[in-house]
């Protein structure tokens, strides 16, 4: 796939949380500037609620469910029966309100993008776990980039929701995170050296290009080895930086810090206020555990910016 192309098909899980939101005006951000086609997916997923639903504690007065979130317009209270079983009509209800609210979430979401004159598709999955639902789609498709919020409507604490770390852990596609930045003006790219470390640049670059972005590589000396020999890690930082930059239009800045891979890399981001911290899934090498699972998982986790992750 050429650099570019990552770009121009783009799926955008939405659920109406104001994460996805923060998504969408990204992802507006960038298909503009590469023409891309969007697809919208929403999971009206009621199979989260019916464990719960169909299996209530016998006999045990509870105050009733209100279904509301304060933007849409019907509300549904259901008081909770003390046999152990839901009836039908009521669990049906549920399920309608849940399609009735994603309908309403991607006709806004798709109207964003067609105020600005973005091409969009949509797709409403019925049932299902939203996760699953956005890797089937992602099967099926031929998308290059997936853009999500970093946690849905009921994880608003998490620092990274479960269906945002499944999607990231399973899909073979770069998967963009987000977190509160909706441009795009500078990018810290950590780099090791590795196939995956390439990959990236070469989608940094891309989007650099197009958005005039200011791009800086950063290499992580580990604590151990620069312990043990500081000319040699330096060195080899040194190195693997220079190659980078040359994979780079222009002049990037470049980087040479020690420490722990995955921490560092947090807090350069946050400290020099970078808008994306893009960076492969896996490395390799004398610095194996750089950009290797832990360390990428570690990052779409606790960084407050957003994250794109390539595979």
């Amino acid at each position: 796939m050429q650099s570019e192309d990552v770009f121009k098909r783009i799926l955008v899980p939405v659920d109406g949380s104001l994460p996805s939101m923060v998504a969408q005006e990204l992802t507006v951000f960038i298909a503009k500037i590469f023409s891309s086609q969007v697809m919208v997916l929403h999971v009206a997923s009621p199979d989260v609620m019916l464990p719960v639903i169909q299996k209530p504690r016998g006999g045990e007065e509870v105050e009733p469910v209100i279904m509301t979130d304060g933007q849409y317009p019907r509300a549904l209270e259901i008081p909770r029966p003390k046999e152990n079983a839901w009836p039908e009509e009521v669990v049906s209800e549920i399920s309608d309100w849940y399609v009735e609210r994603g309908r309403q979430i991607i006709e806004e979401a798709v109207a964003r993008f067609k105020d600005e004159g973005i091409s969009v598709e949509q797709k409403l999955v019925e049932q299902g776990a939203p996760a699953d639902a956005v890797i089937t789609e992602v099967e099926r498709g031929s998308y290059g980039l997936i853009i999500m919020g970093n946690s849905g409507e009921e994880e608003r604490d998490q620092h990274l929701g479960s269906v945002a770390k499944k999607v990231a852990a399973t899909v073979e596609i770069p998967v963009l995170i987000t977190r509160d930045k909706i441009q795009i003006s500078r990018i810290l790219v950590p780099v090791d050296g590795s196939e995956k470390s390439e990959k990236t640049l070469r989608y940094v670059d891309a989007l650099a290009l197009k958005t005039g972005a200011k791009v800086t590589l950063m290499y992580v000396q580990e604590s151990a080895l620069f312990s043990m020999r500081p000319e040699i890690a330096s060195q080899m930082g040194s190195q693997i930086l220079a190659h980078a930059a040359g994979r780079i239009t222009g002049v990037p800045e470049r980087k040479l810090e020690s420490g722990d891979p995955a921490k560092k890399i947090i807090e350069v981001a946050k400290k020099e206020n970078y808008d994306l911290i893009a960076m492969g899934s896996k490395g390799h090498g004398l610095v194996r555990r750089f950009l290797l699972g832990s360390v990428s998982d570690h990052v779409i986790h606790y960084a407050d910016r957003s994250v794109l992750l390539v595979k």
